[in-house]
């Protein structure tokens, strides 16, 4: 297999991998509360919320180190830890009742071993700055449809035949189901998958590392427990001597925050250049890619619900059936994935952007309307999730195609936090929302069960048209950028691009990053990816060609 396939073929098992493992705990989550005895609901949302914060945090700073010490050294090194970690989330429980942990203690041990599983986030970044590197420019957007649709194999696998496992034979089989392939995929990338050839020479900003993790992680831990400490609750809960509540962690969040940016304007070798988060098409894809985070959970969160309520106007769905409902879903996304990154390559990927936004708004508002029944919500749920995989892929070609390649990891990393937050805010304003719509309904003599008036879902539903509303007219701001057959970018919207992209076809452009060039042809032809290029011509000298548009 050529070494562009072997990549792929790894990342797209990556993502199989790592979306079947998520996508799992969602229908198990009921089981987690009743397996360590009745534990708080507050408790229990860290499971998920804790692998959350910590891939959030190490995103953009893998994504850093990986600009620095190489993309491929650092995937393996998430890859690893996430390996490691998957194995022991499925022993939790007898390792930490070998120790003579209670119930509550083994929950917390599972916690921890799922925050040091969140490390592994940080393997998609890295590995989708890994694709320009060794794919041709003219292939780059169908490979990143591939994996985006892999995401969705996952996710049916997990819904469908991780409900089923955990329905039946408990949580921690559906662990256990995928520890060979988390060892064996991380065997194999290392044999196959070559050394990213772009390096970024330059001190580590350890200090700025540290605020960002401080300021990224108080958010995380604002958002998380909001529901539950209360927005304006200051002191909810003490740590040792300390009292803290979600206004004490905002405040933390503001300060490191503020400390970060005063200090990366100040050092030489800053984490992230925030010139570079300027440019049109990164602050749009970052923006964006919030929207999308919130959007999806908004979806995920109210869906799973109305499946699951035993009362109207849920289904009183199992977790198979649950599954089942989201199946079709999963599978558009795997059918029409990879047409949205050829749509990149060939048309650019700001149509592919608007498209994306534009399904949501339609399967929102169709979920407005209709959604009391099981068929109706399955079929507005496939051009929501197909809209969002589209908006996803075509943000990260956006990306790729917007910057230097010394900074793609970090670049990406930023987008994929920016994901991460929006995220973390979905299921937060999901359930502030639902909670103004609280109803107390009578199951007979004594018995009573809360649940959500439908106006609530409603809401939600708004809601999430509206973003996608917004989530449009930022794309319609969009440069479109194209790949052209000769590794170079062009503004298909420039008439001159048009005609340069005519004009450099004639001869190749030559990849200072290629492993065949002599350290004087890397010299005579730097190629910098969307921003300037030198020809090499035989016989002639080596022209400069100015960049086809603006860099911002």
């Amino acid at each position: 297999m050529p070494r562009s396939g072997s990549v792929l073929a790894v990342l797209a098992v990556m993502a199989v991998m790592v979306t079947y493992v998520e996508t799992m705990v969602l229908p198990a989550f009921s089981q987690f509360v009743s397996f360590f005895g009745n534990a708080p609901v507050s408790t229990v949302i860290w499971i998920l919320a804790a692998y959350l914060l910590v891939g959030t945090v190490a995103t953009p700073i893998f994504g850093k180190l990986g600009d620095h010490y190489g993309k491929k050294r650092l995937l393996l090194i998430a890859m690893g830890t996430y390996a490691a970690a998957v194995t022991a989330a499925g022993f939790t429980p007898e390792i930490g009742s070998s120790v003579g942990l209670s119930l509550a203690g083994q929950l917390n041990l599972l916690i921890a071993v799922r925050a040091v599983q969140g490390v592994g986030l940080a393997m998609f970044p890295l590995g989708f700055a890994m694709i320009p590197e060794v794919f041709p420019a003219s292939r780059v957007g169908r490979a990143q449809g591939v994996i985006s649709a892999m995401f969705s194999v996952g996710a049916a696998l997990g819904l469908v035949g991780g409900g089923w496992i955990a329905q039946n034979y408990g949580w921690q089989l559906t662990y256990h189901t995928v520890v060979p392939v988390a060892i064996g995929l991380v065997v194999v990338a290392a044999w196959i998958v070559p050394e990213s050839p772009t390096r970024k020479v330059e001190p580590l900003d350890f200090l700025g590392i540290s605020l960002l993790g401080i300021s990224l992680g108080s958010v995380m831990v604002a958002l998380t427990e909001a529901p539950y400490w209360g927005w304006g609750n200051p002191g909810a809960v003490r740590w040792g001597v300390l009292p803290w509540g979600t206004p004490e962690f905002l405040v933390l969040a503001a300060v490191a925050a503020g400390a970060f940016v005063v200090w990366e304007r100040m050092t030489e070798s800053p984490v992230v250049r925030f010139a570079s988060l300027r440019p049109r098409n990164i602050w749009i894809s970052n923006v964006t890619g919030i929207l999308a985070g919130v959007m999806m959970y908004l979806g995920f969160t109210v869906v799973t619900i109305i499946a699951e309520e035993p009362v109207a106007p849920g289904f009183n769905l199992t977790e198979v059936g649950m599954g089942l409902l989201a199946l079709p879903a999963a599978l558009s996304m795997l059918a029409l994935g990879p047409l949205a990154g050829s749509l990149s390559t060939t048309r650019g990927p700001k149509p592919v952007m608007v498209v994306g936004f534009t399904l949501q708004v339609a399967a929102f508002l169709g979920l407005y309307v209709a959604h009391g029944t099981p068929l109706e919500v399955l079929l507005f749920m496939i051009p929501a999730m197909t809209g969002i995989v589209w908006s996803l892929i075509a943000m990260t070609n956006i990306i790729v195609l917007s910057v230097e390649r010394t900074e793609l990891g970090i670049q990406t990393g930023m987008n994929q936090t920016f994901r991460n937050l929006g995220s973390a805010l979905g299921p937060v304003l999901a359930t502030s929302i639902l909670s103004a719509y609280l109803l107390t309904v009578p199951l007979g003599p004594g018995r009573t069960f809360e649940t959500f008036a439908n106006e609530g879902y409603r809401v939600v539903f708004a809601t999430a048209a509206a973003l996608g509303a917004i989530g449009v007219l930022l794309s319609l701001g969009l440069r479109n950028f194209r790949y052209r057959q000769d590794g170079t970018r062009s503004d298909s919207t420039s008439p001159m691009g048009r005609t340069e992209a005519r004009s450099e076809r004639r001869s190749p452009v030559v990849d200072p990053a290629d492993p065949i060039l002599t350290p004087l042809d890397q010299t005579n032809a730097r190629f910098i990816h969307g921003r300037a290029l030198e020809r090499i011509e035989a016989p002639g000298p080596v022209r400069p060609v100015e960049p086809t548009g603006p860099s911002g």
